[in-house]
């Protein structure tokens, strides 16, 4: 015997099962890293193909290094943060004739976990030949509260 709901449970029931008829989650490919892809979409006028441009990923413990672009070329900050603490990873400000932020920052988080380990994602294109420094900075977005680490980068575009 089906069970009885009143009008409204009824048409909350079928909204949910409407709205969850073409979720297919199983035909989503699997992430490598197993960390959800939450890329942030760039501007239609950027393309972001990495194995093209010539992809340079820097790390925390790239700090005070130098790095070599070729125009076009992506320069990738991957940065570790935590969940939950008000703490993101944020450009200084930067000339943006040589380069040029794309898109915004992204996270990927290892669990769901509050506070768990993520990492923030920020790209930047080559725009134009010349020297760079650029600075990463983490900490809140809100207040005047001084980072509380900074990485920073030199780019030469050539």
């Amino acid at each position: 015997m089906q069970p009885s709901f009143p009008p409204l449970a009824r048409r909350v029931l079928a909204a949910i099962s409407l709205a969850g008829a073409g979720c297919r989650h199983d035909r989503v490919p699997p992430n490598p890293s197993g960390a959800p892809d939450t890329t942030a979409q760039a501007d239609a006028s950027e393309t972001l193909d990495a194995a093209d441009a010539g992809e340079t990923v820097v790390r925390a413990e790239d700090d005070g290094r130098t790095f070599d672009l070729p125009p076009g070329g992506i320069l990738t900050f991957r940065l570790p943060s935590h969940s939950g603490t008000g703490f993101v990873w944020r450009p200084a400000a930067l000339d943006g004739g040589v380069l040029s932020q794309v898109g915004e920052r992204s996270t990927e988080v290892s669990s769901g976990v509050p506070g768990a380990p993520k990492t923030d994602v920020t790209r930047f294109v080559a725009r134009s030949a010349g020297t760079v420094g650029i600075e990463m900075d983490y900490q809140r977005p809100w207040g005047n509260q001084p980072p509380v680490k900074t990485v920073r980068v030199t780019v030469h575009v050539r």
